[in-house]
């Protein structure tokens, strides 16, 4: 049990962190860090993916319902384009569980390392986009919102990551980008946790404490810390420089990405 409690207080910090700040949730670090946990214990793949999955997803809902005052306090939330993408982000989590339950979990791995690489790159290099708000039809909106929710709850992510560039791209500010994106995580949070619950419900061997692939210990312990943090993180967005911001937001994957490279 002393690895679980020597990590759970970094997971929560850090994930907590940057939920708040960056509004990507937590599940870039939930997730890795999980698995890194589960596998020290020596469950396998077919155990330790789906249960860091859905257990992250579980922590995302704290994250998100403890930074989202934050951001509405200080005007860094699109209402209306949460609204327009809601549809398809509650419908989306349920295919991304059937689909990570069922997918090789070497070729998971493999995906999810370039997916990260990929979105960081982008940021990374595209810091100069247009600062002209361009409205969001619910033509775009909501297929978009069915592809993030189905890809953020098949790696656990919250959909902070897709959701940010997107809306940069359609013109939004990056922090109230950010804050928006946040938002977004909260359904996914709630509906990809719900369907791992129930896909992982009659699977033998899975950790004490879990419900289905959601281990309500690791929740516990891990939301102690980041409802705290991602509260902090959230107000110290307002004192970052945006282009600072950006790079950061983009630097903060990397990490995410070498590990699923060499898990």
């Amino acid at each position: 049990m002393t690895i679980e409690f020597l990590l759970y207080p970094l997971i929560g910090i850090l994930s907590g962190f940057l939920s708040g700040f960056f509004g990507v949730g937590g599940g870039i670090v939930i997730v890795p860090s999980l698995h890194f946990l589960y596998k020290s214990l020596g469950y396998s793949d077919e155990i330790a993916i789906p249960i860091s999955l859905g257990t992250a997803l579980a922590c995302i809902i704290v994250n998100a319902l403890s930074a989202i005052p934050v951001h509405h306090k200080n005007g860094t939330i699109s209402w209306v384009n949460f609204r327009k993408l809601l549809l398809g982000i509650v419908i989306g989590p349920v295919i991304g569980a059937l689909i990570s339950v069922e997918l090789d979990k070497e070729l998971f791995k493999k995906i999810f390392a370039l997916f990260i690489f990929l979105i960081s790159l982008r940021l990374f290099f595209k810091s100069g986009e247009s600062t002209v708000e361009k409205p969001i039809s619910y033509t775009i909106a909501l297929p978009f919102g069915g592809f993030v929710g189905t890809l953020s709850s098949l790696f656990g992510v919250g959909g902070g990551i897709f959701i940010g560039p997107f809306l940069r791209f359609m013109g939004e500010n990056i922090k109230k980008a950010a804050g928006t994106s946040l938002v977004c995580t909260l359904p996914v949070g709630i509906i990809g946790a719900l369907s791992y619950m129930y896909l992982g419900i009659n699977t033998q061997d899975l950790p004490d404490y879990s419900v289905g692939y959601v281990n309500y210990l690791s929740l516990f312990f891990i939301a102690i810390f980041s409802s705290v943090f991602s509260r902090i993180g959230a107000q110290l967005t307002q004192k970052v420089n945006d282009k600072v911001y950006q790079i950061l937001y983009a630097l903060q994957l990397l990490p995410v990405f070498i590990y699923w490279l060499l898990a």
